[in-house]
C-alpha cells in the first residue's frame, strides 16, 4: 500500500470512528430523504435492466468504497440477496456489520482488490472513486472484477465543476485530487482494458443536488407533497441535463 493510500486510510478510519447513530440517514424511512438519496441509484438500475433485457436481482453485487454500507443496503432492500460491501476502513465495516446483518463485508483497497477476475456479477461505486489517490486504477479494478456490469456514480467534469467545484479534497494529512468523469474518459478507459470484446457503454449526465433539493422540498413536508416538489425541480432541470454536474456510467459486458 502506497504512503498516499495509507494516509487516506488513516483519515477515513478517523471519520468512521464516530458512533453508528451518525449514519442513521442510510436507514431512514423518511420518503423524501429516500427519494433524493436513492434517485441516481434507481436511474442506474433501470438502465442496467434495459441492457440486461430483464430482471437483474439474481446478480451478485459488490459495492466499492462502500463505507458503512448505505448503498449496499439499498441493493438488499431492492431484492438483491447476494450483496457485499467493501471499504479499506475497518471502522466503516464495523459500523456496516452492526447496521445491516444481511450484508457481507470485505476489507479491500479499491485500487488493488484482492479478488480474482470476474468475481462478482455487478460492481458498483457511488461517490467513491473521486476519493482515491488514483481513480483510474479503481475503475480498472472494477472492470476486472465484474462478470457482467459496472455502475459508476460520480461527479461530472464540465464548466459547472470548473466554476464552483473543488479540485482538492483534504482529510487531515490525506490530500487527493477530485477526479471528475465524462463519456470520453469513461469510454477510453474501458476500451483500453477490454479492447474489442463485445460490450455496451451507457452514460447518463444529469443534475443532482440532493441536500439542496431536500432543503427546499422539506419545507412542504416529507410526504407526497415534498416528493412532488423535489421531482418537479428535477423535471425543470431535465432539459439542461446535458450540462449537469453528475455522471452515471454503465458498462455491460455483452455475452
Amino acid at each position: 500500500m502506497s504512503d498516499t493510500t495509507q494516509e487516506q486510510r488513516n483519515a477515513f478510519e478517523n471519520i468512521f470512528s464516530a458512533e453508528a447513530a451518525r449514519w442513521h440517514f442510510h436507514d431512514t424511512k423518511d420518503p423524501l430523504i429516500r427519494y433524493v438519496r436513492d434517485r441516481r441509484l434507481h436511474l442506474a438500475l433501470d438502465a442496467v435492466r434495459k441492457l440486461a433485457g430483464g430482471s437483474i436481482e439474481s446478480l451478485s453485487v459488490l459495492l466499492v468504497c462502500g463505507g458503512v454500507g448505505g448503498e449496499a443496503t439499498f441493493f438488499a432492500n431492492h431484492g438483491f440477496s447476494d450483496v457485499t460491501n467493501t471499504d479499506f476502513s475497518e471502522n466503516a465495516l464495523d459500523v456496516c456489520r452492526h447496521r445491516d446483518e444481511r450484508l457481507k463485508i470485505r476489507l479491500l483497497n479499491a485500487e488493488n482488490m484482492d479478488l480474482e477476475d470476474l468475481s462478482y456479477d455487478l460492481v458498483v461505486v457511488q461517490d467513491g472513486l473521486h476519493h482515491l489517490p488514483r481513480p483510474a486504477l479503481g475503475l480498472n479494478e472494477m472492470i476486472r472484477v465484474a462478470r457482467k456490469a459496472v455502475i459508476v456514480l460520480e461527479p461530472h467534469t464540465g464548466w459547472v465543476a470548473k466554476a464552483i467545484g473543488t479540485d482538492w479534497e483534504r482529510h487531515g494529512n490525506a490530500v487527493n485530487f477530485v477526479y471528475r468523469w465524462n463519456l470520453e474518459s469513461f469510454r477510453q478507459l474501458i476500451l483500453s482494458q477490454l479492447l474489442d470484446s463485445p460490450k455496451s457503454i451507457r452514460v447518463i449526465r444529469l443534475w443532482d443536488h440532493n441536500s439542496v433539493i431536500h432543503k427546499i422540498a422539506s419545507k412542504f413536508g416529507s410526504g407526497s407533497l415534498g416528493i412532488f416538489i423535489a421531482k418537479s425541480i428535477y423535471a425543470c432541470l431535465a432539459p439542461i441535463n446535458a450540462f449537469g454536474n453528475n455522471f452515471i456510467g454503465i458498462l455491460w459486458k455483452t455475452p
